[in-house]
């Protein structure tokens, strides 16, 4: 795996990280 692909799959990880944090936030202010 060269140098690019360890930042693609990182970049990868952070983004569904962070949907997901963002996805469970809404959620909760939408049943609260």
């Amino acid at each position: 795996m060269t140098d690019d692909d360890c930042r693609y799959m990182i970049f990868v990880v952070a983004a569904v990280l962070m949907l997901t944090v963002v996805a469970t936030w809404v959620f909760l202010e939408a049943i609260s």
